[in-house]
């Protein structure tokens, strides 16, 4: 797999997890306005999740930073590289 597959690969998968925490937390809303749950229990339910949806969040976008620094890095050498070489033949 290319690394530019994986690289999207990776940001799907987070937007997987951020969507699947949206709809538990909106579908236990909805739950509460049907009857089956009470209001504090819904509220208790959403801080446990907001809290955890956030933990994950900030290890994963951790690693995906300084994965990203690394290839501006990286990239930003070849392409200052590649302009030299331009500009040297102009």
């Amino acid at each position: 797999m290319e690394p530019e597959e994986v690289k999207a690969d990776i940001y799907e998968d987070l937007a997987v997890i951020n969507r699947a925490f949206q709809q538990i937390i909106g579908t236990i809303g909805k739950l509460q306005t049907r009857g089956v749950v009470s209001p504090d229990y819904v509220q208790d339910q959403e801080i446990i999740a907001n809290d955890l949806w956030t933990r994950i969040n900030c290890h994963l976008l951790s690693s995906i930073t300084e994965r990203e620094q690394d290839d501006r890095n990286h990239y930003g050498k070849i392409r200052a590289t590649m302009e030299r070489r331009i500009r040297g033949r102009q």
